[in-house]
């Protein structure tokens, strides 16, 4: 007996660091991507990653134990951190502090919208605001505006201003590795396809001489833990809330899905009691990067191909894989580490995952009538939220700041357009 229960703790301890690396390919990238993109020092970069491992690991056990309480890891939500991308890219030189700041508020003011949602009755008709058209167009129009950062980084135009051919055969080279386990990968290699690829780049980067020095941890901590309001007092900006606020509710649908394919992955009923659950403990977990300062979490469905790959269903290992990742947080060491991680390889292994959006909305949009009231819906959208992407920030200049961090978001003013349409203009009878 002795001899079995000595075995079962070692595969207990296997299975747990096979949770643990899968959370982390779904944690790290966004970290270095976003730190890249406001131009945060090596040192930042650490301790962002440093907190967004302890609040994953966190907020993982946090929905296990008080929120939907399935086997469903939390990693950075795709919306969340394009989000921060995308603000990045508005925001004139030398007010990225501010806009981190304002950032934090949008994500606390965004969970506590969350925690109240759950506790009323009304979830269900917010849901319905979020149509096939309203998901299918903000979808292609947050990879629209992605696409120019993912493309000045793995283009090597964000490290030397100009087309770079080393960084750009190495990009591809990564993007290759992810698009081939996708497609004709098997089992857990092709679940693990993004950590593969960024593994690769990430030793290829430093073959060519392209890594940073580690960042050294102020005092050369072993131990800390992570620091509250680490981008400083959080500012309200009316824009950013709104769409800190808007970004939280459209990702309901995405919590909601996650609950259900891992339920039925488990065979295990799922009530409405489980899905109020879940928006309140992701209501949580939004108030806690919006306080600690990092990008949003929210429950992956990759959950339940990791568990059909691996045929590691248990809760006890899961439970230990999330706890592994939390500790990690808690040593700078191991944020040092993974900030030498170039953004060049980041963008690269998200390319093909990021790409994969698109055909998502797509998808919904393919499922409707190609009516004549459908297209101009979808064709006005898209038209007045790209073109609004094209503008020149120089164009707003004249307007009050609130108004022009609404007015110059075309992600989200072409949001609210086709609610707009959708639900008034050319609301169904």
């Amino acid at each position: 007996m002795a001899n079995l229960t000595s075995q079962n703790r070692v595969m207990l301890g296997l299975h747990g660091v096979q949770w643990m690396v899968f959370i982390l390919a779904n944690v790290i990238a966004a970290p270095i991507v976003v730190g890249a993109a406001f131009d945060l020092p090596a040192a930042e970069i650490s301790t962002l990653v440093q907190r967004m491992l302890f609040l994953a690991g966190g907020a993982t056990l946090l929905q296990a134990f008080i929120g939907h309480r399935m086997i469903l890891i939390e990693g950075t939500a795709g919306m969340w951190w394009a989000l921060f991308v995308l603000m990045a890219a508005m925001t004139p030189s030398g007010q990225q502090g501010l806009v981190l700041r304002q950032l934090e508020m949008g994500m606390i003011v965004a969970g506590v919208v969350l925690v109240v949602l759950a506790q009323l009755p009304l979830m269900q008709r917010i849901r319905e605001l979020f149509t096939p058209i309203t998901t299918g167009v903000f979808l292609i129009l947050l990879c629209i505006q992605l696409a120019g950062s993912f493309f000045k980084g793995m283009l090597g135009v964000a490290r030397y201003g100009q087309l770079d051919g080393v960084v750009t055969s190495l990009s591809l080279l990564v993007v290759v590795i992810v698009l081939t386990l996708a497609l004709k990968g098997k089992g857990l290699l092709r679940s693990m396809g993004p950590l593969i690829g960024i593994g690769t780049g990430w030793f290829l980067f430093d073959l060519f001489g392209l890594l940073d020095a580690p960042p050294v941890a102020a005092g050369h901590q072993w131990f800390a833990l992570p620091e509250l309001f680490a981008w400083g007092v959080p500012v309200w900006d009316v824009g950013i809330v709104l769409t800190s606020v808007l970004t939280s509710v459209i990702l309901i649908s995405n919590l909601v899905a996650s609950i259900v394919v891992v339920g039925n992955t488990l065979e295990q009923p799922v009530d409405a009691k489980t899905f109020q659950r879940g928006v309140f403990g992701n209501g949580i977990s939004g108030l806690l990067t919006g306080t600690f300062g990092a990008v949003g979490l929210v429950p992956l469905s990759v959950s339940a191909g990791f568990m059909m790959t691996t045929g590691i269903r248990t809760r006890a290992p899961f439970l230990l894989g999330a706890l592994l990742v939390m500790l990690a947080g808690l040593f700078p060491a191991v944020g040092q580490y993974f900030a030498t991680l170039p953004s060049e390889v980041a963008y690269a292994a998200l390319f093909v995952p990021f790409s994969q959006m698109i055909g998502f909305g797509i998808r919904d949009l393919m499922g409707l009538e190609p009516s004549p009231r459908n297209l101009l819906v979808i064709g006005l959208t898209i038209m007045v939220g790209a073109g609004i992407m094209f503008l020149p920030p120089e164009a707003f200049a004249s307007l009050a700041p609130w108004a022009r961090n609404v007015l110059a978001n075309g992600l989200l003013v072409g949001l609210l357009f086709c609610l707009l349409l959708e639900h008034v203009v050319f609301r169904k009878k």
